[in-house]
């Protein structure tokens, strides 16, 4: 049997609730007794005293028995010791749990929060460097009340916590006084608390303003993509605090030609099959505006899917201030069906390549014609297995795959030995 129904009362329960029912009525009961809807400090204590007992079963077991005032002469259930004047030998019991077992006062936040501001740039302009003006939102302190929240530009102390931002839970458990402690929810843990009618009429008592921050952001050339620069002290601020730091964070757009790998550039070139044979000549237009002429002398080939590599004309590095290369990766394109038109010219082509393989046919075997018409690889036929058989089985080319630097383009690794 319950002997005292204080605290169930308190929160609305009967004394047969349940934990849930319990937790349940106390967030009603501190939203129906909140000071900020009219409730006082003093009924919140006993709201929050009373959850604290019920929702431990061993104080709600010597609470149900004993009351709020534990067992009788202040003995301790089953404890024949007198308790009486436990405390009295403590004086500062009461500072040490305040302060928390470490010794020291509750801290609240001493530096605004960092800022993250990515920044679209050009290829062009990772190249060659920039700079570019930017615009970024971030909170300040407010100026009309000098971050107090108050008309009268002062700090008032939170008149629950008295300034200290943190809130004690302070209930006994028969012969036992404990105490927990919480950020307080009356000033956010802030230590501060402004009333309504002196609320700072800009910041409406938050302290803080939102405000645009216009800044220059210099970009070195060859600066990397997701490369961030770091401007100390523009982020958002806190009264009394370190203002927070601003992170602008390069993000490199794609560009119709080059494509960059670390130092290196790559770009795509598409030759027929005659500049393959015979040789060709290309002009190119480099990131800075300055062209190069590409010459490929006759007679040396170049295979479909092959790479050429030009030294120096990369990316410069930014701490080096070298460059890198640029990798060019053929397509050679093949001419159409009956791109010959006479028997004389396919003769003239003939005698200028190496000879064909000649095909011993057995007089004494009957040979069926079979013709070859254009096709897509066979259903269910593996990308891989379809690519060693195009390189005639000594060569297969590895998926895409972005960390190991292919950057879109195929790359030929010789079989391992059979």
């Amino acid at each position: 049997m319950v002997v005292d129904k204080t605290h169930y009362d308190v929160l609305g329960v009967d004394e047969n609730a349940t934990q849930e029912h319990i937790i349940s009525a106390f967030r009603q009961k501190s939203r129906e007794h909140h000071p900020d809807r009219g409730g006082t400090h003093d009924m919140m204590q006993k709201i929050n005293a009373a959850k604290e007992v019920l929702t431990d079963p061993k104080k709600r077991a010597i609470y149900d028995r004993y009351g709020s005032e534990g067992p009788p002469s202040g003995m301790a259930p089953g404890n024949p010791t007198d308790f009486s004047g436990f405390s009295s030998g403590f004086p500062d019991i009461f500072d040490f749990i305040t302060r928390g077992a470490s010794g020291r006062e509750p801290t609240r936040a001493s530096k605004g929060s960092d800022i993250k501001h990515n920044l679209q740039v050009s290829l062009e302009e990772l190249y060659s460097g920039h700079t570019k003006k930017i615009s970024v939102p971030r909170e300040v302190i407010c100026a009309a009340c000098d971050g107090t929240g108050s008309v009268d530009r002062i700090n008032h102390d939170c008149t629950a916590c008295k300034g200290q931002g943190v809130e004690n839970l302070i209930f006994r458990t028969g012969p036992f006084i404990q105490q927990s402690q919480r950020s307080c929810s009356f000033c956010s843990g802030q230590g501060t608390r402004v009333d309504a009618k002196n609320r700072c009429k800009i910041c409406h008592g938050n302290k803080l303003v939102r405000q645009e921050k216009i800044l220059d952001v210099d970009i070195s050339p060859g600066s990397p993509d997701r490369g961030a620069i770091k401007f100390i002290g523009e982020g958002n601020q806190i009264p009394k605090g370190e203002n927070g730091s601003l992170y602008v964070v390069l993000r490199q757009e794609p560009h119709a030609i080059f494509e960059r790998i670390g130092d290196n550039l790559m770009m795509n070139l598409k030759i027929n099959l005659s500049e393959s044979l015979c040789g060709f000549q290309h002009i190119a237009t480099l990131l800075d505006g300055h062209k190069i002429r590409i010459n490929h002398p006759p007679g040396k080939p170049i295979l479909p899917k092959s790479y050429r590599c030009i030294k120096g004309q990369g990316m410069p590095n930014r701490h080096t201030h070298s460059y890198g290369d640029l990798f060019i990766y053929f397509d050679v394109e093949f001419p159409g069906e009956n791109f010959i038109k006479n028997e004389s010219q396919l003769k003239q082509l003939e005698a200028s390549l190496p000879p064909k393989k000649l095909v011993t046919l057995n007089s004494t075997e009957t040979y069926e014609e079979a013709e070859m018409i254009a096709s897509e690889p066979p259903p269910n036929n593996s990308q891989q297995q379809q690519q060693r058989f195009e390189n005639g089985h000594h060569y297969h080319r590895t998926e895409y795959n972005d960390d190991e630097g292919t950057n879109g383009h195929p790359q030929t690794i010789p079989c391992e030995p059979q």
